[in-house]
């Protein structure tokens, strides 16, 4: 007869299922957070400013100022808390805070993490403050993307939490400069290389044109327009490889004289469509069909990256002369017709060109005058100096002195996505790192594989690449601190990073359908373990008598209830880093204490086979709670019941004779491949047993009889 958990905790496979539904409760208000923060590190973040104001204003800000030589003070910037400026960026566990500096021109001065509660820094320390880690962002400016390990150099292993706090600062930095008007010039017509510039600054040199298209009640996608005047520029924006299919897919179109870039942002994706585009030029209209249209996809690189969702080419005949200004056309039917006017590079070169040339002509058209030269005063200051006299250097260094701090023109306005404009499948996707994807599918793929084909060998390649890439390189392994971080954070921890949600829905549909699959082959832990047991000598190891076991065998579960209850009462102070050694070994914790358990662990899965697995770990609980419900179990045969070599082989203790407690089975394949060996009992018909099983007991009957 099969065994089975007592009747309280076959209840709990709905319980674990939903955990990852369950919401953590919203942060009472706090008002004005910033007012809570100490002076000293609000010169930290700015630490030019001579004097500071009481936090004011919508969103509240502190005000720096600056003293010149001449005595003058001036606005130098100024400093916000990040949870002043909702909706918080969640990290892993639960929103990350920060204070931030930023002069009016939108460069950052400096970043603080303030607060923070993540379940990894029982793990790995205070890995936010790590020096140099916060440091990066003094001197970033808020058009640069924030680009986890693009212009953001991240954290191994926490990719989450790193991505959540530069998303928050960079959004709150440009709210606070939105509400503040804090941009400096206005967008310059001038005749400059571009390439190098941020997104941000082609917005506002008028090199990218931006326009919203909106569905009223549901949302809106930005449309961005620029014009690619050579190779150079198109691998500026697209990036090399995007950059050369573009051209390969623009040349089985027969070709084009001009490429226009489009980049689409926003929550309303499907509000581009290829339909009803036109260019307009000196009351001639250049119609764009569909098949001018090109659709790249998803941005991999270049400026664009991280910008926009979607990327593709607009293309035009000869028709269009791009030395004169033009208009592009976009009719959405319902959804109304939009434009905006766009000025080439060439056509502003030919434009100050036709400017020069009439100033020549007004010149030489106007009669000589007498000029009266008079001794110019002495200025006070080198600012006071006349553009004659300044050099170059001097310039510089009243340009460092007296920043510019200008107001912008009338009507211009930030143009930037904000984190709840976007949908959650474009902050996932521009967040995502395809290398990590890649490898996480390269894991799940060897670990399919090797569970089907039932090969040994194969399962040894599979646990192999699950110990060194989800164990030493990438960290990407379960744990049940994802449950505790569902819970405390909701299920967007999930949904925000595509590795671990290939992961998690992984696990899920493998333990409903088969069992623990993910223990068998997914776990680096479980990995480790099956190399101990191989090599140590089988004379070393001491199983647990069956007694011990099936009485251990439930201290895992109420490890698991110790972690999750807490959790679903709303606590934040866990226990799991002390029951859960892989964080310790593959996270390299710096606590001698978390080291010293993981030690004992680790002799202690020497001595018995896949201890840890059997007796302490929360994740395989919870996976043995869920595997009740499985679908698909591991058959018997008749021979099981006279058989013991799949008893004597199950790494985790789970079979008793012909029954398997399916809730401890690791879906090893181990006694499954007895069966297709046909080792042990397996190699014989039980036509040949059935009599031995026989004789067997006439004699014991016979013994019996004549000891009567």
């Amino acid at each position: 007869m099969s065994r089975s958990l007592p009747a309280p905790l076959r209840l709990a496979p709905v319980v674990v299922l939903t955990l990852t539904l369950v919401l953590s409760g919203a942060r009472e208000a706090l008002g004005q957070r910033v007012n809570r923060i100490e002076w000293s590190l609000v010169r930290e973040v700015m630490p030019l400013a001579d004097r500071f104001t009481e936090a004011a204003g919508v969103p509240p800000v502190i005000t720096g100022y600056r003293t010149g030589d001449d005595g003058q003070e001036t606005l130098h910037g100024y400093v916000f808390l990040t949870s002043d400026l909702p909706p918080e960026q969640y990290g892993y566990s639960g929103p990350i805070e920060a204070l931030v500096g930023m002069l009016p021109d939108g460069t950052l001065t400096g970043v603080r993490v303030t607060d923070y509660d993540e379940s990894y820094m029982r793990s790995m320390g205070d890995f936010l403050r790590t020096p140099g880690f916060q440091e990066q962002f003094a001197g970033k400016t808020i058009g640069d993307p924030f680009r986890l390990w693009d212009d953001i150099e991240g954290i191994s292993r926490v990719s989450i939490s790193v991505r959540a706090m530069s998303r928050g600062v960079r959004d709150s930095a440009r709210r606070v400069a939105a509400a503040y008007s804090a941009t400096g010039a206005a967008a310059s017509s001038a005749v400059v290389d571009f390439v190098g510039m941020s997104w941000f600054e082609l917005r506002r040199m008028g090199i990218v044109q931006r326009f919203e298209v909106t569905e009223p009640g549901e949302g809106s996608a930005g449309i961005s327009l620029a014009y690619i005047e050579g190779d150079r520029v198109g691998e500026y924006f697209f990036g090399a490889l995007l950059y050369e299919r573009a051209v390969r897919a623009v040349e089985r179109r027969g070709g084009a004289d001009h490429l226009m870039l489009y980049a689409v942002d926003g929550s309303r994706l499907r509000l581009f469509r290829q339909e009803g585009w036109s260019i307009e030029q000196g009351g001639d209209t250049i119609a764009i069909e569909s098949t001018d249209v090109v659709m790249l996809g998803l941005p991999s690189g270049g400026v664009v990256s991280g910008e926009a969702t979607m990327v593709g080419l607009l293309l035009a005949g000869d028709e269009l002369d791009v030395t004169r200004p033009f208009r592009f056309v976009y009719d959405v039917g319902a959804f109304g017709v939009h434009s905006v006017e766009y000025v080439t590079r060439e056509a502003r070169m030919a434009l100050a060109e036709a400017e020069a040339e009439a100033a020549r002509a007004a010149v030489s058209a106007s009669p000589p005058a007498s000029v009266e030269i008079a001794e110019a005063p002495e200025p006070e200051s080198v600012a006071d100096a006349p553009p004659s006299i300044a050099t170059p250097e001097v310039e510089a260094e009243v340009a460092m002195e007296a920043p510019d701090t200008a107001a912008p023109s009338a009507g211009e306005e930030f143009d930037f996505v904000f984190s709840e404009d976007e949908t959650l499948l474009a902050r996932t996707l521009s967040d995502t790192s395809w290398g990590r994807v890649a490898l996480m599918l390269l894991v799940l793929s060897l670990g399919t594989a090797a569970f089907f084909t039932k090969g040994v060998s194969l399962r040894w390649v599979s646990l192999g690449v699950t110990l060194v890439v989800l164990g030493f390189i990438d960290g990407g392994f379960l744990s049940i601190s994802h449950v505790t971080s569902g819970i405390w954070a909701g299920t967007g921890v999930y949904l925000r990073d595509l590795p671990l949600l290939l992961m998690v829905t992984f696990t899920v549909v493998t333990t409903l359908v088969w069992g623990r699959v993910f223990c068998g082959f997914l776990c680096p832990f479980g990995a480790l373990q099956d190399v101990i047991d191989r090599i140590v000598p089988r004379r070393y190891q001491r199983p647990l008598p069956k007694r011990a076991h099936d009485i251990a065998l439930y201290a895992k579960y109420g490890v698991l209830a110790s972690i999750v209850v807490p959790a679903l009462a709303g606590s934040h102070v866990s226990l799991y880093q002390y029951f859960e050694p892989f964080g310790t070994v593959f996270f390299r914790s710096p606590s001698l204490l978390l080291w010293a358990i993981a030690g004992l662990f680790l002799v202690a899965s020497a001595i018995v086979p896949r201890f840890y697995c059997r007796y302490a770990c929360p994740l395989g609980a919870a996976l043995g709670v869920v595997s009740l419900v499985s679908l698909k179990r591991i058959g018997r045969v008749e021979q099981c019941s006279h058989c013991k070599v799949c008893e004597q082989k199950c790494p985790t203790g789970a079979i008793r004779g012909n029954a398997i407690t399916f809730h401890e089975c690791v879906r090893c394949n181990v006694c499954e491949v007895q069966l297709i060996e046909k080792t042990g009992v397996c190699r014989h018909k039980m036509a040949d047993i059935r009599p031995r099983l026989v004789q067997l007991k006439t004699s014991v009957a016979s013994g019996a009889a004549s000891s009567v």
